[in-house]
């Protein structure tokens, strides 16, 4: 049982270290210019805003089918869209096409070398989730190792 908590204590040493490795000041930041950050924060702020207008207009009966746990996600999905009054599906679709516009003008905006910097830290970042599903799987084939030893110091012990 030590070696089990030694070990992940060691683990999660490592991961908390390369994790506050990385606290510098990366990514966006360094990719994007000021103007466009802003235009990153004003997108994510409309969105947060029409998200909570749309909610408001919701029907007690509407709510009540997002809240259903007896229903999957797309089954909720779809029966709160065959709820939708006309409003409602007019104002989803204002909201789309705003934030489509949003998106559009934001693109405009970015030069080549921005893209090759945005598209080379996306590898970045997905050659590290590979890493750490790496690593989980190679700690979960460690902990099983370690019980299968368990089970057998037992059996021969009893």
């Amino acid at each position: 049982m030590k070696i089990i908590k030694i070990t992940l204590l060691l683990a999660s040493m490592a991961f908390g270290l390369s994790a506050v490795a990385q606290d510098k000041p990366k990514g966006k930041d360094k990719i994007y210019t000021p103007e466009q950050l802003e235009m990153l924060k004003a997108q994510k702020a409309s969105v947060k805003d029409n998200r909570e207008e749309f909610k408001s207009s919701l029907s007690n009966e509407q709510l009540a089918i997002m809240e259903n746990k007896e229903l999957s996600v797309r089954e909720r999905r779809e029966a709160l869209r065959a709820s939708f009054t006309d409003a409602q599906k007019t104002m989803m679709e204002t909201n789309r096409s705003e934030i489509k516009a949003l998106k559009d003008a934001f693109r405009a905006t970015i030069t080549e070398e921005q893209k090759q910097l945005i598209r080379e830290r996306r590898s970045k970042m997905k050659k590290r989730m590979e890493n750490i599903k790496d690593r989980k799987e190679q700690l979960k084939e460690h902990r099983e190792d370690i019980k299968k030893r368990k089970k057998k110091k037992e059996i021969k012990i009893g």
